[in-house]
């Protein structure tokens, strides 16, 4: 660890293990607030980088929903599952910087907890993010539940036909690498292994992990067709089973609209992500269409896709 990572941020105190993933991209931290409720931070590094030099997206979803879990846990004393997620990106993600998180919960039932996460950079908010979580049983306050068994890794080569994107970024080199294939209708499949390291404590594949799949392949879709560079506005993503570890996960993404006209354009993507017959997560996502990148090398036009 550099000088960085091992700092913690005044008042905050390091969370406990957190699962695999979570350990991964942390540390995280937290601190409670005098009238309730919880303050979180992380600190942005090399390793948290898309392609375009700030922070992924994913990186910042995978803090966003795991803290949601540790808010429901903490106060309601209950476990949880996320169902849904509607995330707006305000602004990016610096590096090299302190982002703060905060939880609030805008109902809660009997059996589902309606919840508002906001993330921020000093005083502005990069994202802001409303979801819904599944409550399952009770566990008494403060009880540190025992994670669950995780399996080695299994190292095995992807499907024939795959290939690795050249241009990764620091933060899917970490929970990729993600791979693509050209279909048969011209589109492209993708696809990743779920290993050990994206354990979320309970021995599947962390939500984080499983939205920033979707939300890198629906980018690269909007850019592939555009041939510009695509940066999520908003991403709509519903948790629909559990991913399993050492399992090939593959995702494909279909252009419900675009319009590449004007200078500032937008591209309208969908994606599903699936291991083998069964469908693990849906997203729907808006991508702003920025800059073309005819000067970019040959190679890089057709795996941004």
């Amino acid at each position: 660890m550099n000088q960085i990572e091992t700092i913690i941020p005044e008042g905050f105190e390091p969370f406990g293990h957190s699962g695999n993933f979570a350990d991964a991209i942390g540390p995280f931290f937290i601190r409670e607030k005098p009238a309730g409720g919880y303050r979180y931070g992380f600190r942005t590094r090399a390793q948290h980088a898309n392609p375009n030099g700030v922070a992924h997206g994913g990186a910042l979803f995978s803090f966003a929903d795991h803290i949601t879990g540790h808010a429901i846990v903490h106060t309601l004393n209950r476990m949880c599952a996320t169902l849904k997620f509607k995330v707006e990106y305000l602004s990016p993600g610096p590096l090299d910087e302190l982002i703060e998180g905060e939880v609030e919960f805008t109902r809660v039932t009997r059996t589902m907890a309606f919840i508002r996460v906001r993330l921020f950079a000093g005083t502005r908010i990069v994202l802001t993010a409303d979801g819904c979580g599944k409550l399952f049983a009770a566990i008494a306050p403060g009880l540190s539940l025992p994670a669950a068994s995780v399996p080695a890794d299994i190292v095995s080569p992807p499907p024939q036909g795959f290939r690795p994107f050249p241009d990764q970024g620091g933060f899917p080199g970490l929970w990729g690498p993600v791979y693509y294939q050209r279909a048969d209708d011209g589109g492209f499949r993708y696809g990743f292994h779920a290993r050990a390291m994206h354990d979320n404590s309970n021995g599947v594949v962390h939500g984080g992990v499983l939205y920033t799949f979707a939300d890198d392949i629906i980018a690269r879709a909007a850019s592939g067709i555009s041939k510009r560079y695509a940066s999520t506005v908003t991403m709509n993503v519903e948790y629909l089973s559990a991913g399993p570890l050492n399992a090939w996960i593959e995702g494909a993404t279909e252009v419900t609209h675009m319009d590449a006209r004007m200078d500032d354009g937008f591209a309208f993507i969908r994606a599903r992500v699936f291991c083998g017959g069964r469908t693990i997560l849906t997203a729907d996502g808006i991508c702003r269409l920025l800059g073309d990148y005819k000067k970019a090398k040959p190679q890089s036009r057709e795996t941004a896709a």
